[in-house]
């Protein structure tokens, strides 16, 4: 393989550490965030990136002392008419799928600007370009037309490639813009290809605040750690009607008490005819692997939706404007594994950061999260860890609490994978 000595700077200078409000769903890190906006002198300015339009929606909203504006596609895109509104000096509220798309000249409005980001929840700050097969890039390495240094950042050697609409030419501009890193196994063959979030963003802004729930497991923690960028944690609390930043409290520390009184798990009574758990039992069970095989057998995918249906309709008696549900994408269409009755009520399994499902009673998981092993080992060769049982927990908790639990109500929760379910039980008993 053809490798270059070029390195990228393994310390991005920054001059904002990076204060993670790690607090668990409903703690009030939102509300924080919308008094502290409301709060701050009127010099300060202000971009507020969530997950959802109804979250900007919300933030627009509610901070009553400034004006929020949402960046708009009327006159041209979106990403330019955020650019205008940086360069007029406003606050903006806006959501990740734009800010993800940050370039050159977004970055130095924002320098100029002195801006505070505040960013709910974590975002994709890594994602793989699976347009590309293992060929194509053993074809780019082989002939020198890229080149991977000692980070694993992709540099583009062919000056004479100006083809605009090139089978290459994303690989090309990610590259130049210094946005692609490879990750390469064992024998130093390329395995896939990584567009990353542009570390140096995170340089742009006089103060930053992320706003998230065990950060610890998640993979912007990993990619920050990656590219070496401060973070300190901090926890939310409520003091006199107030919500203010507090020293960090452990999650290991919490007092769960109301989590654990409120959450209702289904374990097999002695009058059951059968354990609807059994069909999870295995470490693996209800994994996107798992349920490739499983969609395919006619038999086990009807267990899957009667168990579901049995659940909500006859051991928790509630109609279907109640329930939410979900599983990984692929699975829950035509031919998937959705429960009887439960077409609407699919609630993405990555979901987060909204209030939309707080008045839902009951849930059933048909998941078992874990990390995609290339990321895994693309972060372990930079000697980068992730807690993949601190992850599942944490998706898993991120997902339940979509629910009216965030309300202080009581939820019944169906969770076949022993796996998940026994993450659950540890965290309610503080024993993870």
């Amino acid at each position: 393989m053809y490798r270059t000595n070029l390195t990228k700077p393994t310390t991005y200078y920054q001059l904002t550490s990076i204060n993670v409000v790690d607090s668990i769903m409903g703690s009030g890190k939102s509300s924080w965030a919308i008094q502290f906006m409301n709060n701050a002198p009127v010099r300060k300015k202000f971009i507020y990136i969530t997950p959802f339009t109804n979250e900007v929606e919300r933030i627009i909203s509610e901070c009553t002392n400034r004006e929020f504006f949402q960046p708009s596609n009327q006159n041209g895109t979106k990403l330019e008419d955020i650019k205008r509104l940086i360069s007029e000096g406003m606050d903006i509220a806006s959501t990740h799928s734009l800010f993800q798309r940050v370039d050159a000249e977004l970055l130095e409005l924002l320098e100029i600007e002195d801006y505070t980001l505040i960013l709910d929840e974590v975002m994709n700050v890594i994602s793989p370009l699976d347009e590309y097969t293992k060929s194509d890039l053993k074809l780019l390495h082989n002939e020198g037309i890229i080149q991977v240094d000692d980070m694993g950042f992709v540099h583009w050697n062919k000056p004479d490639y100006n083809s605009e609409e090139g089978y290459f030419t994303k690989i090309r501009n990610l590259a130049n813009s210094g946005n692609l890193m490879m990750y390469e196994d064992e024998e130093g063959q390329p395995v896939v290809l990584y567009w990353t979030f542009p570390a140096e963003s995170f340089k742009c802004f006089t103060e930053i605040y992320l706003l998230t729930y065990l950060f610890n497991g998640q993979i912007q923690r990993a990619y920050f750690d990656l590219f070496k960028i401060k973070y300190r944690y901090y926890s939310v609390k409520k003091e006199k009607g107030n919500y203010c930043l507090a020293d960090y409290i452990s999650h290991t520390e919490e007092n769960r008490t109301h989590i654990k009184e409120n959450i209702n798990i289904y374990y097999a009574s002695p009058t059951d005819k059968k354990d609807m758990n059994k069909i999870g039992s295995k470490r693996t069970d209800f994994s996107v692997s798992n349920l490739k095989t499983k969609s395919k057998q006619s038999a086990i995918k009807k267990v899957i939706r009667d168990n579901a249906y049995n659940f909500y309709r006859n051991k928790c008696k509630v109609p279907a404007d109640e329930v939410m549900w979900t599983t990984f994408k692929d699975f829950k269409g035509n031919g998937g594994i959705a429960p009887v009755g439960l077409k609407d009520c699919f609630v993405e399994v990555t979901s987060r950061a909204t209030n939309e499902y707080r008045d839902k009673s009951t849930c059933i998981y048909l998941a078992n999260r874990f990390l995609n092993p290339v990321t895994k080992n693309f972060f372990a060769k930079q000697g980068v860890t992730i807690d993949e049982d601190i992850f599942a927990l944490s998706e898993l908790l991120q997902w339940v609490f979509r629910s009216r639990i965030r309300e202080g109500k009581q939820i019944n929760l169906y969770i076949p994978s022993k796996r998940m379910r026994c993450l659950l039980e540890q965290y309610l008993y503080n024993k993870l």
